[in-house]
């Protein structure tokens, strides 16, 4: 009996362990978020003071009122929306329809195509941004969205996701919607996006994000400041002769809201294919 007190007591101690070191974890990651977040909030001398001040004297909001009037933020953030959400709709729609014929059509070189994708999802985008550039300016495509855009539409990694996720659906699913006279569009459309609709959220998310955040490849394509996206735009708050850090960090704030925002609409079906993707492992 003694025993399985000692037992019982130390399983106590060594979850009550595990859940401080959990939430140490957790703070650890949420600082620089909350930092931002404060310093946002501050003023210049109050961002520039020695020792750092924790919290703000005052909620001074002034800095988001600053950065919306600024000349060219609020196109900034308009540039980065419109081309974030085309990306995510293109390359989501092509990665979901060549998925499903990789996953569920037999046809002479499949397995060969299929190779090839997984092997430009190896390739850095440094190695061919030279000749995508080239590319790209020979279509006399700089300066505009469509540059932008162009070499994002179709996803490798997006098609080898989706084409995991199609192969756990049963062939003996398509097969009944045929003998039904269902064509493989009607099909394709009404029973197998249905399906995968958590699959489609997180891979879509993961897209958005990825677009949201490019920063490489719009430096090099755009050089009009109108066309600049947000995550460029943000080095442009930075004064020539010092750095109002609160600003930067409103700036930085707004940037990260539309992301968390589409997390907390689609985060059920996150969670939910998050999990699916585990259990098939």
């Amino acid at each position: 009996m003694k025993r399985n007190k000692l037992i019982h007591g130390n399983n106590d101690l060594f979850s009550a362990l595990g859940m401080l070191l959990f939430i140490l974890l957790v703070l650890i990651c949420l600082f620089p978020f909350l930092w931002m977040i404060i310093t946002s909030l501050k003023t210049l001398e109050e961002t520039h003071s020695i020792p750092p001040k924790i919290l703000p004297g005052s909620w001074f909001f002034k800095n988001y009122n600053k950065i919306f009037h600024d000349k060219f933020f609020p196109r900034y953030f308009f540039n980065s929306v419109y081309i974030s959400v085309l990306i995510t709709i293109i390359a989501v729609g092509g990665s979901i329809t060549l998925g499903y014929v990789l996953a569920k059509f037999n046809f002479p070189g499949k397995k060969l195509l299929f190779w090839a994708i997984l092997a430009t999802i190896m390739i850095p985008e440094e190695a061919y941004v030279v000749p995508l550039y080239q590319t790209v300016s020979s279509l006399k495509l700089t300066n505009t969205y469509l540059g932008i855009i162009l070499p994002s539409i179709i996803s490798s990694f997006g098609i080898f996701y989706m084409k995991q996720n199609m192969e756990s659906l049963p062939n003996e699913l398509i097969e009944a919607a045929r003998i039904d006279g269902s064509t493989n569009i009607n099909t394709f459309v009404k029973i197998i996006v249905p399906l995968q609709t958590s699959s489609i959220s997180v891979l879509s998310l993961l897209l958005f994000l990825i677009a949201w955040s490019d920063y490489l490849w719009p430096l090099i394509v755009v050089s009009k400041q109108r066309m600049y996206v947000l995550e460029i735009g943000l080095t442009y708050l930075q004064n020539q002769y010092y750095i109002d850090w609160g600003m930067v960090m409103a700036g930085c704030v707004v940037a990260m809201a539309p992301v968390f925002l589409l997390f907390l609409l689609a985060r059920t079906y996150v969670m939910e294919g998050v999990a699916m993707t585990g259990i098939k492992g």
